[in-house]
Parts: structure tokens; sequence; C-alpha cells
């Protein structure tokens, strides 16, 4: 992707590595589901600057299996719900949504101990309803999951604090800030280089 002729349209980030301590505790994925065996490494996420558009790189060790050696259906919906839901929460004016439905075809089963991509698209939004497509795919492009999910924006929103919302899915503007702040820290009040969030490398 970062040779691709659009690759300035995309940004890199990873939520849960600087997912707050004392909220990971009460979180299923980026606390319960985070450790060896389980999803070692913060996943990484690339995602197009408009928000429509995600990739997702994640690590599912042997402690999430349902079978012996087969990752557990009830995690790949949770990965897939998840993804599905950063493409439609951030299309959102308030950035809060809640998934009202999500339908799963298990296409291939997905060994543990590898990497996957999750790959996710925002079909329709309109008013406070949003559509998105997403696959779980092997490293080899081999499509293991398909979903297909719609989230909705309450009407409470409003009242609702999204600050939760951006410490998981940080916009392409939150990881520039806080690429920023990093490299003000690391090069004594020196801004940080731009191209860190772009998606070529």
């Amino acid at each position: 992707m970062g040779t691709a002729a659009d690759a300035d349209e995309w940004y890199e980030t990873r939520p849960y590595a600087t997912f707050p301590a004392e909220r990971m505790v009460n979180n299923f994925t980026a606390g319960a589901l985070r450790g060896p065996g389980k999803i070692a490494v913060p996943p990484l996420v690339r995602t197009r600057k408009d928000e429509t558009e995600t990739w997702v790189f994640v690590h599912l060790g042997r402690g999430v299996c349902g079978h012996d050696g087969v990752v557990h259906g009830g995690l790949l919906a949770t990965i897939l719900d998840e993804g599905c839901a950063r493409n439609a929460v951030l299309s959102f004016p308030s950035h809060v949504g809640v998934t009202a439905n999500i339908t799963l075809d298990f296409k291939s089963p997905t060994m543990a101990n590898q990497f996957v991509v999750v790959k996710t698209r925002l079909v329709e939004l309109k008013g406070r309803k949003a559509v998105v497509h997403g696959q779980i795919e092997d490293l080899q492009g081999t499509i293991l999951v398909q979903a297909k999910a719609l989230f909705i924006e309450p009407k409470m929103a409003g009242a609702l604090s999204a600050a939760g919302i951006s410490a998981i899915f940080p916009t392409a503007q939150r990881t520039a800030e806080m690429a920023g702040a990093r490299g003000r820290v690391e090069g004594g009040g020196q801004p940080a280089d731009k191209g860190a969030v772009k998606g070529g490398s």
C-alpha cells in the first residue's frame, strides 16, 4: 500500500498502543483479549483520511481458539464488528454509534498463530444509518470471513461523550496531533515529521 498511487490518501495508527491503562481493564479487545497467545501485538490500522475504508493488521494467537488450532468464530465476529464500527462511527457527525445488526459468512477456517487483515468499507451513509461491509483475509489474500453491518447514530448522541470513541478510533487529525506531541518531546520542541501519518512508508 505504501507504493500505491493513492498512498497519500491513507494514514496509519496503533490505537490500542496508547489506550489508557485505567480503561483497559474494562475493555474486551484492548484488555481481556490482549496478551500472549491472544492479541499480543497492538493492531496496525491503515485507513483512508476520509474514514471510508480501513485495513487492520492483527495477529491471532492460539489462546483464542474454539476447535484446537482454529480461531473461535465469536472472536472473528468481534474483530469484524469493531473494524466495521470504525468506518461507521467516524462518519457520523457526533462520532458516536452502535451496532444495529451484523451478519457473517464464514468462508474458510481461520487458523491460529497468524497475521490476518481485516478490510472494511463504508458502503452507505444516510442520516443516522451507516452500512459497512468487511472481510477478514490471510496474508495470501484468502477470504476467511465476510460481514455486512448496520450502525445507528443514537438520537441522544449529542449528550454522550465521544472521548472514549476517540481513544479507540483516533482520526487522521488526532493521529497527527499525537505524532506532533511525541516529536516535540523527543526533538526538544521541534515538530514531528508529518510523513509519519501518511499511507506511504
